[in-house]
């Protein structure tokens, strides 16, 4: 008997888990299997994920009475969630995200559906508060399973929740990546003739791209074919903007903004470099190395180093060796062609490991598919 399924996301505007929902609506309903996406913010409808004709796509709307009162909305929202999962009377309920997971929770008080939520932060619900620990371990009592990404998340929530069913499923990869939204030829940001160091992310402190262009400033000298790409936009934007000023590489450092031809740019790069200070699973480090790049990266709690063996395919390095750390392993890329065509060989293996089929599989075991 197919299964009848429904998804909660916040949104499906750019991101990791967005993109993985995208991956599961497309691949099940075309399995055949009942699809129901219901997207909870209310605002801004832009899907920058395609998904199939047969996803139904529901969308939560404000209270029409009090639109603008916040606590009302709410309200509303948990009431309309509530109804639309009892009229899809869905076989599981998979729910993205710690707080419209806290919502699903409470929207399938008393409904026979299995619930599955999935936590993607480290640690896992790190928006809720410590205080209310107690609240939310009975709120999850009825939970099904809980998903993560890595082991040490899933460890966590044994101690933290015990007596929960957690499983590791990591993001999936597909290769070679689809155009979604605004592209930009590398051509058009930087003569043929450079070497590319890339980075891309939303331009946030916890991102770390002032230690980034620090780094760089280091090198540029020594290495001047390379200079630096950031791909993203963010609130640090015109900060990073004037550390650049500052260090004088301005004709070295570029920000192109957000792309959505990400293919290009891997293709494009020779080194690319992951410098923050938190990551859950970072898809882009992922990506970057499904496309061979020799990739550089922070070993910061959590993800790099479920997809790194430092100096076989990648370089880890110490969150507090910060600039001068990235420096060294950036001037050690450069400086030895041969180590780095060798561990670009090894960084094209996460391709067949985290493929869609894959990781696809094993979240048919979760739903017992």
């Amino acid at each position: 008997m197919k299964k009848n399924i429904v998804i909660v996301v916040s949104a499906m505007n750019m991101g990791g888990a967005q993109r993985v929902v995208s991956i599961l609506c497309n691949y099940w309903s075309q399995s055949g299997y009942a699809v129901t996406l219901i997207a909870t913010f209310s605002r801004e409808k832009i899907n920058h994920f395609r998904l199939n004709e047969d996803v139904t796509l529901k969308y939560l709307s404000n209270n029409p009475f009090v639109p603008t009162n916040n606590a009302c909305n709410l309200v509303w929202k948990f009431i309309q969630l509530r109804k639309l999962i009892k009229s899809r009377n869905p076989d599981v309920v998979i729910s993205f995200l710690t707080r419209v997971n806290v919502a699903t929770a409470l929207s399938t008080f008393g409904i026979k559906s299995s619930l599955i939520i999935c936590e993607r932060t480290w640690p896992p619900f790190a928006s809720l508060s410590n205080r209310f620990f107690w609240m939310y371990r009975l709120l999850f009592k009825g939970i099904d399973k809980i998903i993560v990404q890595t082991d040490k998340s899933k460890t966590w929530l044994s101690q933290n929740f015990p007596g929960k069913d957690v499983d590791v499923v990591p993001n999936p990869m597909v290769y070679p990546l689809p155009v979604h939204g605004r592209s930009v030829s590398p051509d058009s940001v930087i003569p043929q003739n450079k070497k590319v160091i890339l980075a891309s992310g939303r331009l946030h402190k916890f991102k770390q791209f002032d230690l980034l262009i620090r780094a760089f400033s280091h090198v540029k000298d020594k290495h001047p074919d390379w200079d630096l790409i950031i791909l993203g936009d963010g609130e640090e934007r015109d900060d990073l903007n004037q550390l650049v000023c500052s260090l004088e590489v301005v004709d070295r450092v570029y920000f192109p903004g957000k792309v959505g031809n990400m293919s290009e740019w891997y293709e494009r790069a020779n080194i690319f470099v992951l410098s923050s200070v938190v990551e859950g699973f970072p898809n882009v480090l992922l990506e970057a190395m499904a496309y061979g790049l020799p990739c550089i990266s922070f070993d910061c709690d959590t993800g790099p180093r479920d997809m790194i063996q430092d100096g076989i395919n990648g370089i880890l390095v110490s969150p507090n060796e910060k600039e001068l750390g990235l420096s060294k392993a950036i001037d050690k890329f450069i400086s030895n062609e041969d180590f780095r065509s060798s561990i670009a060989n090894n960084s094209i293996l996460l391709r067949d490991k985290y493929s869609v089929g894959n990781i696809i599989q094993k979240w048919n075991d979760v739903i017992d598919i």
